[in-house]
């Protein structure tokens, strides 16, 4: 009894720690430095809206994407641009901020693949793929999208980038 209340213990704290959001009012981006030593906070923030319904009435989503926003125009480490994908999952707004964020979580999980940008397009797309499939977070796929989903599921989406 007393090891499966600590199983469950676990997982509830592990569960709950991946949907927290940071204080983001208290992170300061003004240098180059300080972009440095808010990474942990991009990767939480990341993994926050990548695991919370997208609803853009949602304060604290909104807030996550400010933030984000921020911290991927100002790093001097990262470059992010959509450029390449815009035709790939379609010039959504909302799916190319998605797909802006999921690039940053693979980026500051991988920092040792950060130069290889076929690996990290596939990742990014990959997360950004798994996270629109669930209904549950109320995003809608375009045509694009559902051809890469379907790629996906051939094991053919690295061909179809």
């Amino acid at each position: 009894m007393k090891i499966s209340l600590l199983l469950f213990t676990l997982l509830f704290s592990i569960k709950a720690f991946a949907q927290t959001l940071p204080n983001l009012d208290g992170i300061k981006l003004e240098k180059a430095p300080d972009y440095k030593l808010a990474e942990p906070f991009a990767l939480q923030t990341a993994n926050y809206l990548l695991s919370t319904p997208f609803k853009k009435e949602d304060k604290d989503v909104m807030k996550s994407l400010k933030f984000m926003g921020k911290w991927m125009n100002g790093t001097p480490d990262y470059s992010f641009s959509v450029a390449d994908m815009e035709d790939k999952i379609g010039r959504d707004n909302d799916l190319l901020g998605l797909y802006m964020i999921s690039k940053a979580k693979y980026i500051l999980e991988n920092k040792a693949n950060v130069k290889d940008s076929k690996l990290v397009k596939l990742n990014a797309v990959t997360l950004l793929l798994n996270y629109c499939s669930k209904k549950e977070n109320l995003v809608r796929m375009t045509k694009q999208l559902k051809k890469l989903a379907e790629a996906k599921e051939k094991g053919e989406l690295e061909k179809a980038l």
